[in-house]
């Protein structure tokens, strides 16, 4: 499956591009993230609970980030496993100043394999494109909170972000 988008956000490239490195705070952000740790240089251990329709379960493994141009561009390559099936994947990250603020442009191929990849298609992009919603969602107001200030994530939250997007 291809994966591909643009997302704006209304913040500045290089503290987006912290975020979208920093484990800690890509691991609040991330849906579904139970743990995201540096094991090795731009290598991160990920556990993270997620599903496609009804086929749920708990994958582990590792992300690496490649060819890294702070505050520009990464490469991700993805590689989890768990119960329900596995997950691998390759993809890169750009990002561009867009007056005060930053657009996202990301690209990439996922490959399932188990039972979540007996789900249909249609299931994987429009899981693909709410995971990717909800993640640079979280990711604007991670970005935009005060130091110290404890930033809430969730599905509900990024509804009522996304309304409020589009009303201002």
């Amino acid at each position: 499956m291809e994966i591909k988008g643009t997302y704006t956000i209304n913040v500045k490239p290089e503290r987006v591009y912290e975020i979208l490195t920093n484990p800690e705070a890509l691991g609040r952000c991330l849906p579904g993230t139970q743990d995201l740790a540096l094991i090795e240089e731009n290598t991160y251990s990920l556990a993270i609970n997620a599903g496609v329709g009804a086929i749920k379960g708990s994958y582990s493994g590792t992300v690496k980030l490649e060819d890294m141009r702070p505050p520009e561009h990464y490469r991700m390559i993805v590689d989890v496993k768990g119960k329900t099936g596995f997950v691998k994947g390759a993809g890169e990250i750009d990002l561009a100043a867009e007056g005060d603020g930053t657009e996202i442009t990301y690209s990439g191929t996922v490959q399932l394999g188990g039972p979540v990849a007996a789900v249909g298609q249609r299931l994987h992009s429009s899981t693909a494109k709410l995971m990717t919603r909800q993640l640079f969602g979280a990711i604007e107001a991670e970005a935009k909170a005060a130091p110290g200030e404890v930033v809430k994530h969730g599905m509900v939250r990024d509804i009522i972000r996304t309304v409020k997007r589009k009303k201002g």
